[in-house]
């Protein structure tokens, strides 16, 4: 694919068939650019088949969210502004493929390899309603002390989740701001009930990165001294 030619996502799959997900990813992203006019998408190819859409934020990680498609190039990095539009267009659509175009590439300013595919080693798995009690004390002691500028740095850098990896030696912190990205990004809801059995939250780690896989998408932020490298907000 040429540098001067738009880079588009063709869905593998009738949008009509993943159309909770569609709708679901937009909603996230619009959540997102709330927060960061700027942010960028980076699109990943997985099994041939889907797309990873991993989504920058202000809030020290990046959000994944997987849908039926493929990229015209794989990594390639757009703003993720004409995403939530094209999305929920796509999902009262029948035809396949439907290609989507996002716009040209940024990739200089997502530096950097992707969270891997492999090598994951799972710390713990909390129930989603335990990660909501964080979330929801977060929310109301934002509220209480959150001033013009918005949350305090304090309640976004202190480790609000600490986790023992039965195989690694120390503790893997979670901050409040990727809880606060868990909470106000839609990715910890309280599921339908024929879902509540599946509502839990699973950490895993590498040397380089934390992930966190929650019922509504995933969440990658470095792991401190490793190699991982995330967008700033521009």
């Amino acid at each position: 694919m040429s540098a001067t030619e738009p880079t588009t996502l063709t869905l593998t799959r009738p949008g009509r068939s993943q159309a909770s997900t569609l709708r679901r990813v937009a909603a996230v992203t619009t959540r997102i650019l709330r927060t960061d006019q700027s942010a960028m998408a980076r699109l990943i190819a997985v099994d041939g088949d889907t797309t990873d859409i991993l989504l920058s934020t202000p809030l020290g990680c990046v959000v994944a969210q997987r849908v039926y498609a493929t990229p015209s190039h794989d990594g390639a990095v757009v703003g993720a502004d004409p995403l939530p539009s094209l999305l929920t267009g796509a999902a009262s659509g029948d035809k396949v493929p439907a290609e989507l175009t996002l716009g040209y590439r940024m990739d200089l300013l997502w530096t950097g390899a992707p969270p891997p595919r492999t090598g994951w080693t799972v710390v713990d798995t909390i129930p989603g309603p335990d990660v909501r009690d964080v979330y929801d004390r977060l929310h109301d002691e934002a509220r209480e002390h959150s001033g013009p500028a918005g949350l305090p740095p304090s309640l976004l850098d202190q480790p609000l989740l600490r986790l023992t990896s039965r195989t690694q030696t120390g503790i893997i912190e979670v901050p409040g701001s990727v809880v606060a990205a868990l909470g106000s990004f839609g990715l910890i809801v309280r599921p339908r009930e024929e879902l509540t059995e599946h509502d839990r939250i699973r950490v895993s780690i590498t040397g380089s990165w934390i992930r966190i896989d929650a019922l509504f998408g995933t969440v990658y932020l470095p792991r401190r001294g490793g190699l991982a490298r995330i967008p700033s907000p521009r």
